[in-house]
């Protein structure tokens, strides 16, 4: 493997290898993360054992949080109909029967309308995508084992990929580089991928498990930069000998030749010289077995990984997606409530940027990461629903906890109210 920059090697050789920079690392991912790293209950149980909280507040607030993430899951469940729907012509694993006109029909613009809204739901949960040529450099660079792979792209139609959070994944390797001992690596990732696809119709390299005429959704977990390939279909990777592959299987046998046909011409050949010029052929025998185990134990690797870290897949991704986003949304629109309410009495003006930093302080002393909080959007979801009201001088002023909570309750009254136009209220495309 051509080795990265080492950040920290213990000099006892027992410690993993910490690879904290890759040369095909996206340098973005540098960038602090967005999404907020606890989960909704455990995020509202937190907030409610706040010491400076009476009894009747804490149960106010209790109740404030469960319908407030009411409301947002409402609205989100629309939305979760709408992209199903949007997608149903383009899932390669749908068992639904088409009724004609009542179905949601195939056509030339299907793809462009339900990627607009899936990708504005990825940036919703706090993704972000990668720039193709990253993906490239990343699939080009050599993985743990040495092994090279040359992406060809022009076979998709589509082809996004969308990651959100970094991590740092261990694997274990083994190979000239490490003195044949197995050494762990730690190489930087990320918490959560997802890669978006369509084939181009008529491709030579699809067979009857890779259709042209839908779009595949996949979605992983701590996956490595490095590794980038296995989680992309095989028709767009292939495997690439380096230069050196090639010289340790070609070399010997180049220099064998010369001298079996020098030795021919003088017609002195005899079964010892035989077995001695045997070796070189051998030598170029193993170097080429020994790439092709390299490429069986990657591909051993890779059906293992992917069995355990995939998470979801075409329409399920869908449903993993939107209640991340929902869930995003609603720990936004809490904390922010939280702060504000419990500081409405302070001397002192409440703007965004007293705002964001308070919650990011709060969040780096419960977490222990830098997270950037998405301050506006969650002040502009509080000024939707009413419970936040912010001035010219984009002062916030918080709605008290108790109008608050009968602004939200009519707020879910009026969500299935039957009006005389014969509609129900509501549009998720507005709310969300």
């Amino acid at each position: 493997m051509d080795s990265p920059t080492l950040d920290k090697v213990n000099s006892s050789g027992t410690e993993p290898i910490v690879l904290e920079s890759h040369p095909a690392f996206d340098p973005d991912s540098e960038l602090t993360e967005r999404a907020i790293p606890i989960r909704p209950s455990d995020l509202v149980r937190n907030l409610a054992a706040d010491p400076g909280l009476s009894p009747g507040e804490r149960t106010r607030f209790l109740q404030f949080a469960r319908i407030l993430g009411a409301v947002f899951h409402y609205e989100y469940y629309d939305w979760l109909v709408e992209l199903k729907d949007l997608y149903s012509p383009l899932d390669p694993d749908s068992d639904c029967v088409n009724l004609g006109s009542a179905s949601t029909a195939f056509s030339e613009e299907a793809d462009e309308a339900f990627l607009q809204p899936f990708e504005a739901a990825l940036i919703r949960a706090n993704y972000r995508p990668l720039k193709l040529e990253i993906i490239e450099k990343a699939v080009s660079e050599p993985n743990e084992m040495g092994l090279t792979y040359q992406p060809d792209f022009a076979i998709f139609e589509h082809l996004k990929v969308f990651v959100r959070g970094r991590s740092k994944v261990s694997r274990i390797v083994r190979n000239f580089t490490t003195k044949f001992r197995k050494r762990e690596y730690i190489f930087p990732g990320y918490s959560r991928l997802v890669v978006i696809l369509k084939f181009r119709a008529g491709g030579k390299k699809l067979d009857r498990y890779a259709r042209s005429d839908v779009i595949y959704l996949r979605l992983f977990k701590d996956v490595p930069h490095v590794d980038m390939e296995m989680h992309l279909p095989e028709q767009g990777t292939k495997v690439k000998m380096r230069l050196i592959d090639k010289a340790q299987i070609a070399s010997p046998m180049f220099t064998a030749l010369p001298l079996l046909a020098a030795k021919i011409f003088l017609g002195w050949v005899s079964p010892l010289a035989f077995g001695v010029l045997i070796a070189p052929f051998t030598a170029g025998a193993n170097s080429f077995f020994g790439f092709q185990r390299a490429k069986q134990k990657h591909l051993a690797n890779m059906i293992r990984h992917l069995y355990y870290l995939t998470l979801a897949n075409n329409g399920s991704v869908i449903n993993r997606l939107v209640d991340s986003a929902e869930e995003e949304d609603f720990k936004e629109a809490l904390l922010a409530y939280f702060f504000l309410w419990r500081g409405q009495d302070d001397p002192s003006p409440w703007d965004q940027l007293r705002l964001d930093r308070a919650v990011e302080v709060y969040l780096k002393d419960r977490t222990g990461q830098d997270v950037d909080f998405e301050v506006a959007d969650a002040a502009q979801k509080l000024v939707r629903l009413g419970l936040v009201h912010s001035d010219s001088q984009a002062r916030l002023t918080v709605t008290p906890i108790e109008s608050a909570l009968e602004r939200l309750d009519q707020q879910w009254d009026d969500a299935f109210r039957y009006h005389e136009s014969g509609k129900v209220s509501g549009d998720c495309s507005t709310k969300i």
